[in-house]
Order: structure tokens, then C-alpha cells, then sequence
């Protein structure tokens, strides 16, 4: 952790002592419009609902005269129209990239595997919330990537480092840090590989882990997970795992205390039926998987393990730079609730600006 602590103050001290003026940027706004009526049925615990999206990507670019490239997004999402991803990376040639990310920069590989017309599996639709672990892009961070054809085989890494593991979205220059008391952690790394070793195969896999939790913590919160996707004409294929142990406290007795973990595997196939038509299918099978658990001294009662399994079949066709999508999802033992089943069918019409 020191060395990577000292890694990000040498780069950037490089980089703040070669940067003697900036030229003027060039700054847009990207986003799109998704409207979307959706329907939910089994035990899902709403009604029909019809929605705008309201995200708003403010984009800027530019080059320092030391020939280093800089980039800065912020964008407004949510009700309350808040600043709430913030990001600005500096790129030094053959050095990398170097950036800051509030509330911003994911390195989890968990959707690697890329299966989805519409969006991959219950990242775009749901209905359930599987726990797949911790991820960067939750707190304020820091990061190092590697330059593109450093190493062999396409192979890119990304680390990932939070000073504080205390959410603090929207956080504008000279933020305090909120309070940190090390109930779960004082601060998170992770990492992250990426690699393209033939035409048309992508893989990679990430790790992250807390530390600096109170001492009655027994586990420290670490995840991890990998992915693999293969291409060929028409046709995407694709597979991923992701493993999560939570953060645990004794509460100063460890005899009573059970351990909880979950582990996800999740597989697809897209196809495109011609250039306006692309279709899917996937599934995922979440497990919630708990220790036998102490409820006295030396008295075990056994605990089963919950399989949550989601399908989703999605169907997106694009017309006149508009984009017609059809995706349903259904899930059993949703919420890791033994018979609780939850069915989403979203209906939505998406344009690009």
C-alpha cells in the first residue's frame, strides 16, 4: 500500500512540475435521452412506471505544452440535478495515465462479459440487487493506467486507490473528507487487467480489498471477479464470475457470529440479426452462501445457501438514429428470498445527442 501511496505522489508531483501552462480546451456536451414505460410483475414491489433520463455529460479536452494530454468530465444526473461523477486524468505518453474520480472510474470486471442488446443483464434492468462486491467508482480515488502496448497480448492494468472509504459524491475542489471511524475500513485498493490475446477474445479479471478496519472486525471486505468475451461475425459470446466477502464484525464475540459471502457466475449470447436488429439472451445464478452459524457456545444450526437465477431476454432495434428496445427480465428467489420472484418488462425508445 506505501508503494503505491508513493507511486501516485512521485507522478503527480512529475506531472505539477512540468506543467507551466495549459492551451485552451475544447469543452462539449455529450448524453442521450432514454424514455422507457415499465412494467413489473411476480412479488416486485411496484407498479407501472414512465420515465425520462436527465444525465448530462459535460466534456473537456486539451493538451499542456509539455505535450501531456489532459481530459475533465462532470456530470449532471438524478432529480436533484446534482454534479455527481467528476473526473480529470492527465496523460503522459509512455508513462500512462494518471486521474482523479469522484465518485467516478469503476475498475469491477463483473460486466466485462458484455451480453446484453439493450444493456448487460440486471446492470440495465434488473429487477433483483446482486452483491457483487466493493468497486472504486463508490468513493473518491485515485488511479494509475498503464499505456496501451506496453505489454503483450493487449494486456492493459488499471490500479485504483481510496484515501478515505467514505462515499462523498459531487465533492468540488478543497472538499473536507467526512469521518472516518474504520467500522468496515479506512481505505480500499484495487486493481484491475484487461488483455485482447487474439482477434475478436477479450479477457481480464480485478481484485479490491479494504484495510484499516477496527480490530473487531474479523474480515476485511475484499471482491473479486473475471470475465471473458469472444466475437465472431454476428455473434457475441460471453462469461463472467464475481466472488464478494463482506466486511464482518465479532462484535466481540466471535461464537456468535456467521460468515456471509456470495459468488455470481453470469453467461450470454448477442446476436445480430442485421445492422438495425440485435438480440440476447443471458443468465445469471447468484448465490448467497452462509457459514454454519454459532448461536451459542458450541451450539451449530445449520444455514442453507439462497441461489437467486435471473434471465433476460432483450431485443434492440435502431431506426433513423433512434433506438427501439424490448427487455424483460425475470428472477426467482430474487433479492436472495426464498420464493420471492420479481419480473420487470421495460419498454424504451433511446436517442444519442
Amino acid at each position: 500500500m506505501k508503494k503505491i501511496t508513493k507511486l501516485f505522489l512521485v507522478i503527480f508531483s512529475v506531472a505539477s512540475l512540468s506543467v507551466t501552462s495549459v492551451f485552451a480546451g475544447d469543452l462539449n456536451v455529450t448524453g442521450g435521452v432514454t424514455a422507457t414505460y415499465k412494467v413489473n410483475g411476480a412479488d416486485q414491489a411496484a407498479g407501472k412506471g414512465m420515465g425520462v433520463s436527465n444525465e448530462l455529460d459535460f466534456n473537456a479536452s486539451g493538451e499542456l505544452d509539455n505535450g501531456y494530454a489532459w481530459t475533465w468530465q462532470t456530470q449532471l444526473d438524478g432529480a436533484s440535478t446534482l454534479n455527481d461523477d467528476t473526473k480529470l486524468t492527465i496523460t503522459a505518453g509512455e508513462m500512462g495515465t494518471i486521474g482523479m474520480f469522484i465518485s467516478e472510474g469503476g475498475l469491477s470486471s463483473k460486466f466485462g462479459y458484455g451480453v446484453g442488446a439493450m444493456g448487460v443483464g440486471s446492470d440495465y434492468t434488473g429487477p433483483s440487487s446482486v452483491e457483487h462486491g466493493i468497486n472504486v467508482d463508490g468513493y473518491n480515488n485515485v488511479q494509475y493506467h498503464t499505456p496501451a502496448g506496453l505489454m503483450p497480448f493487449g494486456i492493459t492494468a488499471k490500479v485504483g486507490y481510496v484515501p478515505n472509504l467514505v462515499a462523498n459524491d459531487g465533492a468540488s475542489a478543497k472538499a473536507d473528507g467526512l469521518i472516518n471511524t474504520g467500522a468496515t475500513g479506512k481505505d480500499m485498493t484495487q486493481v484491475r487487467l484487461d488483455a485482447k490475446p487474439i482477434d475478436g477474445l477479450e479477457i481480464g479479471a480485478d481484485y479490491a480489498n479494504t484495510s484499516g478496519a477496527l480490530q473487531t472486525v474479523r474480515y476485511n471486505a475484499e471482491s473479486g471477479g473475471a470475465y471473458a468475451k469472444y466475437s465472431i461475425g454476428s455473434f457475441t459470446v460471453g462469461a463472467a464470475v464475481s466472488a464478494y466477502q463482506p466486511s464482518e464484525n465479532t462484535g466481540g464475540t466471535v461464537n456468535a457470529q456467521s460468515s456471509i459471502h456470495y459468488e455470481t457466475e453470469m453467461y450470454g449470447v448477442q446476436m445480430a440479426v442485421n445492422d438495425a436488429l440485435s438480440i440476447s439472451y443471458s443468465e445469471e445464478k447468484a448465490t448467497k452462501a452462509t457459514s454454519s452459524e454459532l448461536s451459542g457456545v458450541s451450539v451449530r444450526t445449520s444455514v442453507d445457501d439462497i441461489d437467486m437465477k435471473i434471465k433476460h431476454i432483450q431485443a434492440a432495434y435502431t431506426v433513423g438514429g433512434a433506438t427501439v428496445g424490448l427487455a424483460i427480465a425475470d428472477a426467482d428467489d430474487a433479492d436472495y428470498v426464498v420464493g420471492k420472484a420479481e419480473k420487470t418488462t421495460t419498454f424504451s425508445l433511446a436517442i444519442a445527442f
